[in-house]
Order: C-alpha cells, then sequence, then structure tokens
C-alpha cells in the first residue's frame, strides 16, 4: 500500500499541481517533484528559489510576479497571482499560484507555504467560450449590422445613379449628394471597423487605449438593436486611457447595450431611454455607466445574474455568458463592475477601470506635424495594387497633385523595377497581395534598394494575418487602413517625398 507521501506526489502529478514551503526569514525554499516538472526541470536539477523560478517566467510578467510573489512573504493574502511561463522548447504555460503566509504568536512571518496549479488548458478552454459567446453575439447582431449597411449602400447607389444625369443642375445640388454619398461611406467605415474590433482574437495584447473610441464602436454596433427601442442619450465627460485588449473591452460594452436595450419591452417602447456616461471619479478611474428605463431586475435574480451560464432568456436565446464574461474580463483588468436596479424603474451598470500609466498609447506613433502650407511640389509615385479599379481611383485621385504615377499590380513588377535601377519618390503599396504580398515586396527592397524600402506606403484592407499585424507593429512605415483620409495620406507622401 502506497505511503501518504507516496499518494500525494501521484495526487500533484495527475493533478498538475506544484507545492512549495518558505521558510522566513532565512528563506529556505523547498519544492515538490511536481513543481519542478511543472517549470521544466527535473525533481532536484536546480536549487529552487524566486531566481530560479523567474527564469521560466515570461518576460512581459517578470516584474509583476516578481512583486507579488515578495509581498506574499510579507502580508497574508489571498489573492491568486496568475502568470505566464516558457518552457525550454517554447511552449507557454499559465500557472496560478496561491499562497498561506504562517506567522507566529507576535504576527511576524515564519513560513509561507504556496500551490502551483497550470491551468493552461483551463485558460484555453474559457477562451473558446469567450470566442464562442462572441460570434454569437455577433449572430445576434447580424441583421441590425446588415440593416445599417444597406441603408447607407441605398443611398449612395442612388445618387451615383443621379450624378450623372444631374451634371448639369446647379453645383449646389450636386455638392449636397456627394457629401450625402461620403457621409454614407464614413457609417459604412465605421460599421466595419466595428466588427473588425469584435472579432479579433489576439485578445493577449493589451495597451493603452481611449474607452471611449472603444465605447462608439460598441454604440456602431448595436444601433439598431437601441434605436427601435429607446432614444439613446451620450453624456460623456474626459476620462482617463485605460490599459485593456480593445476587442474585450468592446464584448463588454456590447453585452451591456444590448442587455439595456432587451430590458425595455418591444410593445412598451414608448418614452424610454438608455444613457451612456463617462466620467473620471476622484481617484483618477475611468467609470462607464449604461442606465435604462427598463423593467429593472427582479430581488430574487440579482445576486445570480453574474454567474455562468444563469439566463433568463428562453433555450437558444441566450448562452448565459454574457455578464459573466463582462465581470471577468472587467476583474481581469483590475477593474470593477456592478450595478443598482429598480424593479420596473431601470437598471444602471457602472464599470470602472483603472487608468493607463503610459502616456502615449502602444502601436500609435505621436502625430505627425501639420503639413507644410506650401504647395506640393510633383513627384514620381509607384502604386503596386492589385484591385485595378481601387488603384485607377487612387491614381485619379493623386494625379491632382500633378504627381507623376506608374501603376503596377504585382509585387514581382515593383521589385523587377527597382532592379532595374528605377527610382520613386514614394511607393503606396497594398500590404496583402497574391504571389508576391506588400511584406514580401519590402524585405527584397530592403537588401536590393533600401532607399526604395523607406519610402514605402503600406495600405491594408483591415485583412490581418497575425504575421501582417506583427509586421505593423515592427516596421517604422506609414500604413493605413482601407478607406483612408485621403488628406491623411496625402500628408503622408509629401513627409516620405521630403524627408
Amino acid at each position: 500500500m502506497s505511503s501518504p507521501s507516496e499518494l500525494l506526489s501521484e495526487v500533484q502529478r495527475l493533478l498538475h499541481f506544484g507545492i512549495a514551503e518558505i521558510e522566513l526569514p532565512a528563506y529556505v525554499v523547498t519544492w515538490s517533484d511536481e513543481l519542478f516538472r511543472i517549470y521544466g526541470w527535473e525533481p532536484g536539477s536546480v536549487t529552487p528559489s524566486r531566481e530560479t523560478l523567474l527564469q521560466r517566467v515570461h518576460p512581459a510578467d517578470v516584474d509583476r510576479v516578481d512583486r507579488e510573489l515578495a509581498r506574499a512573504t510579507r502580508i497574508p493574502t489571498t489573492q491568486p497571482i496568475e502568470f505566464r511561463i516558457v518552457l525550454p522548447g517554447g511552449q507557454l504555460r499559465t500557472l496560478e499560484v496561491r499562497s498561506r503566509l504562517v506567522c507566529d504568536a507576535a504576527g511576524a512571518p515564519v513560513r509561507m507555504i504556496g500551490t502551483t496549479h497550470d491551468i493552461t488548458d483551463h485558460k484555453e478552454t474559457a477562451a473558446r467560450l469567450v470566442f464562442a459567446d462572441r460570434m454569437a453575439s455577433v449572430g445576434t447582431l447580424a441583421g441590425g449590422v446588415a440593416h445599417e449597411i444597406n441603408n447607407p449602400l441605398a443611398f449612395i447607389s442612388a445618387h451615383l445613379e443621379l450624378i450623372a444625369p444631374e451634371l448639369g443642375a446647379s453645383p449646389v445640388e450636386i455638392a449636397a449628394m456627394l457629401s450625402e454619398t461620403r457621409a454614407g461611406v464614413d457609417r459604412i467605415k465605421n460599421i466595419v471597423r466595428g466588427l473588425q474590433a469584435f472579432s479579433s482574437t489576439d485578445e493577449d495584447q493589451r495597451s493603452p487605449l481611449d474607452v471611449q473610441r472603444v465605447l462608439e464602436l460598441a454604440l456602431v454596433m448595436t444601433d439598431n438593436q437601441i434605436r427601435h427601442r429607446a432614444r439613446l442619450v451620450r453624456a460623456f465627460a474626459p476620462m482617463p486611457d485605460v490599459v485593456a485588449n480593445p476587442a474585450t473591452l468592446a464584448q463588454v460594452f456590447l453585452n451591456l447595450l444590448v442587455n439595456a436595450a432587451e430590458a425595455i419591452p418591444e410593445e412598451e417602447t414608448q418614452g424610454h431611454t438608455i444613457t451612456v456616461s463617462t466620467r473620471s471619479d476622484d481617484a483618477g478611474w475611468a467609470i462607464i455607466e449604461i442606465r435604462d428605463t427598463g423593467r429593472g431586475i427582479a430581488r430574487d435574480i440579482q445576486n445570480q445574474i453574474f454567474d455562468p451560464f444563469f439566463t433568463t432568456k428562453p433555450v437558444g436565446k441566450g448562452t448565459g455568458l454574457g455578464l459573466s464574461m463582462c465581470h471577468g474580463i472587467v476583474r481581469s483588468l483590475g477593474g470593477e463592475v456592478g450595478f443598482t436596479t429598480s424593479p420596473g424603474a431601470g437598471t444602471v451598470f457602472r464599470v470602472a477601470l483603472p487608468p493607463a500609466i503610459a502616456a502615449v498609447r502602444a502601436n500609435e506613433r505621436p502625430p505627425a506635424p501639420p503639413p507644410a502650407i506650401a504647395k506640393d511640389v510633383p513627384k514620381r509615385l509607384l502604386i503596386v495594387e492589385d484591385e485595378v479599379v481601387f488603384a485607377n481611383a487612387l491614381r485619379r485621385l493623386l494625379q491632382r497633385d500633378k504627381h507623376a504615377i506608374t501603376i503596377v499590380h504585382e509585387g514581382k513588377e515593383a521589385l523587377a523595377r527597382a532592379e532595374a535601377g528605377e527610382r520613386f519618390d514614394v511607393i503606396v503599396c497594398d500590404l496583402m497581395m497574391p504571389a508576391m504580398s506588400g511584406m514580401e515586396l519590402h524585405a527584397k527592397l530592403s537588401v536590393v534598394a533600401p532607399d526604395q524600402a523607406a519610402r514605402v506606403i503600406f495600405l491594408t484592407g483591415g485583412a490581418f494575418s497575425p504575421m501582417a499585424k506583427q509586421f505593423l507593429d515592427r516596421m517604422p512605415n506609414a500604413w493605413f487602413e482601407k478607406p483612408c483620409d485621403l488628406d491623411q495620406l496625402r500628408a503622408a507622401i509629401r513627409r516620405v517625398s521630403t524627408s
């Protein structure tokens, strides 16, 4: 029969669960065999210590883990520490450490006992559930999104049909039609960018961001749900940036906005409002409130609404994960989410998020200096774009500045011109193209014509692969999403051509 210690060792191995003990204040560390294995070492092959542990911690998590571990040996805490490690083969794992501090009669720490659990599989399963819930939300919104896209498309199409025969009409009438057409294009652009932000799977990437911008994307996505049930009221006051992932933060706001709309019965929509407000509290945190005048939350379920899989919707109409996900996302950002409600009179959901310390948002460069007032000097431009119609449209727009423009539809042709010694002041290049992508062209230009590689401005339709996103994050060249602001593109052409 196995001894208790042998049974404990087997249980740890089955659960991928390790134990550490630290004698204080001498800081003598003991690890169980399974804890060695969790960190990628054979039992007894290294000397257990905080420094040894930190060798395996992901570089982005080292400072935080070091602080938390030091704190855990001084102050009793029940808060778990979650972090990533990198094993020798490059594999990433996520661990959760819980500890208990043992003190003597005088209150001085004498020992810390800690458990380490490999929660990688649990995290991956949770991430799949989050993504499934997000895609279910997108499915719920699909009808409204199609409606919102079709409306501006309808008047864009109508105006384009009218422009040709009306060219002889007054310039004011033509200008009005074109202005409304541009407004329709902007609406489509905002809807598509909202979908792009919401469907991103890169949830580990966090950076300081403008909360109001994410909130506006969520409002675009939920406009069809809200305006058929209530009048939307915006009450935006200044608030700080927060460190978050735009996709997951958008999911929080989208879920809360949809819930607010659905709290208003379809048969009783007259006179109802949904108020979205932002501000900064006395502690400098970002505060976002979503207030509805709907039916409120019944008293007997108020303690359950953040529970996973709890829903009051019929089977097939909801996963019961929306508010649970919101709670988990906000807490993971160091924030808080709560609500006040009056049954029959409405509900207010309040999200509080800590401010970002960084002053400049990641992946955003400082604003470019204003363009020179002097008239543009004509330059030689090369457009590398596989979409023929778009390339021709871009040529017509840029020719207004009297530039000499050459168009090629393949990266290979652009490379051949550079190899033959042809030079351009600016190269405007699509990022994703068949045969040779803009990324591949840039890499080859960096070898055969470095001066030309530095003069590339990228355009992208937003269909980022992980490789494309990493490329844009690390390279210094300017880039724009289609459809881009023409004045900003012209300013970038001016900067590159005069550099």
